[in-house]
């Protein structure tokens, strides 16, 4: 196949992990293609720059297992390193933020805890025990002369995960942590590629990357007798088998929901800007990524770092505590805590609103019948209080429904996201409004807000929600439509009482709209790109953090100051929240 425009470099290896053959609707399929083209590089080339703070949840967890399994570390050895460590973890790689490593002592006990029962539970059922398996299992095809269709002459199948094996060859396990509770299932396709390379892989040496390997096919001619997949959660210890199968039927699965998909992934075409464009090597010779040069009028921070992803609720969440941005939005620590009655009925309502506003063709909501609030309570589980008060916001909106009349022709997107790129930045900005529309011609971008409380008149609309401000840019910028002069911001702002909810409007093509969006994101977004340390900030905002069991000053705080439960507690918006293995 032709290179993308934007990398230079061989096509002739394709290298497949798991997760290249999961689902995902929001994937860019030239991302994707690229991406399992490990010898194509970006072009211009990308720089190296090391990260402050280790940015990847399960890289400590991974190294203090390594000593546990393979370096005959006892848990306590490795747990008094961890609470010693000041920096890189082991003196190596990025320094380690001190509550990521309180979370890593954390989950090597439930790991450790976990995988002993479960090796407990496989000798009573009469199976030989596993032990670590060092080197990873990887799957190779012979490299041949000519290219296939898809310009491959090698093909070469991984794994991400902890790896086991007994001793004389017949079972093999894969351990795949989740950062929550153990998840009970996976995508058909990503099981059955793990499925297959445990059956017919073998372990390989680890490469420096863009390295070839060797030319050789790896020896599949013993395959174990059973492969076995276990998700383990590091918050609470639980574990699930996804997977218990023999080679047969590891082949035969990989045939049937592997292949289908690897396949779309290593010939897709087109973009689909998004996620992706923060690792993507194409992204310079991408023409549908908007770019947005001075979107804000930012300035570069004075360490150099990696391109990263700016949305509203990063804006929002690093303001409130740099610490909580760090460990939930970036690194995903989750310490399984109940959400606020709050946040639940703001997420059982928009629920509701994204299933009737994304019905085709697209309706409004004037004449829909609002479900009672024992139905509200049959389908969400919310309580008596919150029940009444969304079936009192459902009310509300059929008045407010900006689709209400809405002509048959015009465009309506629900959760669709916006992107768009400030080069001299670096920084992909990722917005999902809950609805954007076409009216006569102009785009509308709506946001919903459930609250118990009116609207603050003494701060304005762009202040109190920065998520109205990257909207009035990202029209400024081009990013949808092509005259912000003719589209507008609307907050729709809904409460429980008859006539309290209203709905605002912001006209992006406004000079002093414009200026004081640049304002309120600039305040917001310069100290999340300067920032290096990630300090905790305590404040209400403690009471719902999702990695307060590891952070001592949110802990305190929380212990001093207890609080009854807040109505209006917010939460990541649902398309905001990034999918994690």
């Amino acid at each position: 196949m032709q290179n993308s425009s934007g990398v230079v470099g061989h096509d002739w290896l394709i290298r497949a992990s798991p997760r290249m053959a999961r689902p995902n609707a929001a994937a860019c399929p030239t991302h994707l293609r690229t991406a399992m083209r490990p010898l194509l590089v970006a072009e211009p080339a990308m720089t190296f720059r090391p990260a402050p703070r280790e940015e990847f949840g399960f890289g400590p967890l991974f190294t203090a297992l390594d000593l546990w399994e393979h370096k005959d570390w006892t848990v306590e050895q490795v747990r008094e390193e961890l609470r010693n460590t000041r920096g890189p973890f082991l003196g190596w790689g990025a320094p380690v933020h001190p509550a990521h490593l309180a979370w890593t002592a954390h989950a090597l006990e439930r790991y450790v805890a976990a995988r002993t029962r479960e090796q407990a539970a496989t000798i009573e059922a009469g199976l030989p025990p596993t032990t670590p398996v060092e080197q990873p299992w990887t799957w190779r095809t012979r490299r041949t002369d000519a290219p296939d269709p898809r310009g491959a002459r090698q093909y070469e199948h991984t794994l991400w995960g902890r790896m086991y094996a007994s001793a004389d060859g017949t079972v093999r396990d894969l351990w795949l942590p989740s950062l929550g509770r153990a998840k009970t299932g996976r995508p058909d396709a990503e099981l059955a590629a793990v499925a297959q390379v445990m059956a017919y892989g073998m372990p390989t040496p680890r490469r420096k990357a863009r390295a070839e390997p060797p030319p050789a096919a790896t020896d599949g001619t013993q395959p174990p007798g059973l492969v076995r997949v276990f998700d383990v959660g590091c918050a609470d210890g639980s574990v699930a088998r996804l997977l218990s199968e023999g080679p047969a039927e590891a082949r035969q699965r990989f045939t049937d929901d592997a292949a289908p998909a690897f396949l779309t992934a290593a010939t897709g075409t087109g973009t689909q800007p998004g996620e992706n464009c923060v690792d993507c090597k194409a992204t310079a010779g991408c023409t549908d990524l908007k770019r947005a040069p001075q979107l804000w009028g930012g300035r570069p921070p004075a360490i150099a770092r990696k391109r990263r992803s700016v949305s509203a609720w990063d804006l929002r969440v690093h303001a409130e505590c740099p610490a909580q941005y760090h460990l939930v939005r970036r690194l995903h620590l989750n310490d399984l805590s109940t959400e606020g009655r709050g946040a639940q009925r703001g997420r059982a309502v928009d629920a509701w609103l994204d299933t009737q506003h994304g019905e085709r063709p697209a309706r409004g909501c004037r004449d829909r019948e609002i479900p009672s609030p024992a139905e509200i309570r049959a389908r969400t589980g919310l309580d008596d209080a919150s029940a009444r008060e969304a079936a009192g916001m459902f009310a509300e909106h059929r008045l407010l429904c900006p689709l209400n009349g809405l002509g048959a022709g015009e465009q309506v997107l629900v959760k669709h996201r916006v992107t768009a790129y400030v080069p001299e930045l670096d920084v992909v900005v990722l917005a999902v409004p809950d609805l954007v529309h076409t009216y006569r011609g102009r785009w509308i971008w709506h946001e919903t807000k459930t609250s118990a409380r009116a609207l603050w008149e003494r701060q304005s609309l762009l202040r109190t929600y920065p998520q109205l401000a990257l909207g009035v840019l990202l029209f400024h910028a081009g990013a949808l439509g092509d005259d912000p002069r003719r589209s507008w911001v609307e907050l729709e702002h809904l409460r429980e009482g008859h006539g309290e909810s209203r709905l605002e409007r912001v006209d992006p093509g406004r000079a002093e709209n414009i200026d004081e969006a640049r304002t309120v994101i600039a305040e917001l977004a310069q100290p999340l790109l300067d920032d290096t340390t990630y300090e905790p900030r305590t404040g209400r905002h403690c009471h719902g953090c999702q990695a307060r069991t590891w952070c001592r000053p949110g802990t305190a705080y929380v212990t001093d100051h207890p609080r009854p439960e807040d109505p209006d507690a917010q939460t990541p918006p649902r398309g905001e929240i990034p999918a994690h293995d």
